[in-house]
């Protein structure tokens, strides 16, 4: 499970908090991306997460992120755009091989590859307003001592 460490400065409803961080290395890849707001700083950030546990304002917690939605997050994000290229450009190439065309068969394959991946780009946005918004949103697995957070 990959974790951050923070403190509650908000409460959403019943099981939703914004947690302040501190920005690491892990922010660049993780699944929940979207549902951080950057600081003024730019080094903390204001993550909208489950609060399973009751964490409280002001309270010290950790957060984390399932293996699994980070790597479902990240094969929508890369690995479908890199598909709909890669058939495209095939199909492209295919349909140039196929039919006489009045357009060169490399260029028609570069077209429909970038048509595809921009597609899936906008298919993805889309397609996510259907998942449950809380779906790769991390959650508070632990509230901490306040002289253990920082470590």
């Amino acid at each position: 499970m990959m974790q951050e460490e923070g403190t509650v400065i908000e409460l959403k409803g019943c099981h939703v908090a914004m947690v302040l961080c501190r920005k690491s290395t892990f922010c660049a890849s993780c699944a929940a991306m979207g549902l951080c707001q950057l600081g003024d700083d730019g080094r903390s950030m204001l993550v909208e997460s489950h609060n399973v546990l009751g964490a409280a304002i002001g309270d010290k917690v950790r957060l984390g992120c399932r293996p699994e939605q980070f790597l479902l997050a990240s094969f929508l994000l890369y690995v479908v755009p890199l598909l709909a290229l890669i058939g495209g450009a095939v199909l492209g190439e295919w349909l140039g091989t196929r039919y006489a065309l009045q357009i060169d068969r490399n260029l028609l394959a570069a077209i429909l590859g970038i048509t595809f991946m921009v597609g899936s780009f906008f298919t993805i946005r889309i397609g996510s307003r259907v998942i449950p918004r809380g779906t790769f949103m991390p959650e508070i697995t632990e509230i901490l001592p306040a002289e253990e957070c920082g470590r």
